[in-house]
């Protein structure tokens, strides 16, 4: 069967993550989640026959406190759109680097309110200066993203279903 994507939610309807449909039918399977949508696939074992959730959501409620949004390369990327922060355009993930505003080099974590993807031309423009020694503006401040910010944007153009949770 394909890689399908689970969008899980919990009992407040709100998203948390998405997961493998393996997972997703374990949670369901077990009683800690029920599907809220499925989808057109099917799963069998010995003697029965089961449809692949697409959208699950826990019993449980999750505070967001509890979560830790990680400032990872594919997430920083995601959350500005694919798009340069200095020369405003729009590049493939693999033409995208990770520039930290303050330098690591003089200081600057690696924290989402410091980092931003950049092309390589603009990383290389900027080197390790700070932004007032360079040319370059930034497009928009960079700043933590929700889990529902996150998710709605890396998966804005799949799963259809999916678009009233988020």
């Amino acid at each position: 069967m394909d890689a399908i994507n689970v969008l899980k939610l919990d009992s407040s309807f709100k998203p948390i993550e998405v997961v493998s449909w393996q997972e997703a039918f374990v949670l369901t399977y077990v009683g800690k989640a029920w599907a809220v949508e499925y989808s057109d696939h099917y799963v069998n074992s010995a003697t029965q026959r089961f449809k692949v959730p697409l959208v699950i959501a826990l019993y449980q409620f999750i505070d967001e406190k509890f979560f830790k949004l990680p400032c990872t390369r594919k997430n920083v990327i995601v959350r500005d759109d694919y798009q340069c922060q200095y020369c405003t355009k729009r590049f493939h993930e693999k033409e995208l680097t990770l520039d930290h505003v303050v330098p690591r080099s003089k200081g600057g974590p690696t924290e989402w309110e410091n980092v931003v993807c950049a092309c390589k031309k603009c990383n290389q423009t900027k080197a390790n200066y700070y932004l007032e020694d360079c040319s370059l503006t930034l497009l928009k401040k960079p700043k933590r993203p929700s889990f529902r910010q996150l998710i709605k944007l890396r998966f804005k153009d799949t799963n259809n279903p999916w678009v009233s949770y988020l």
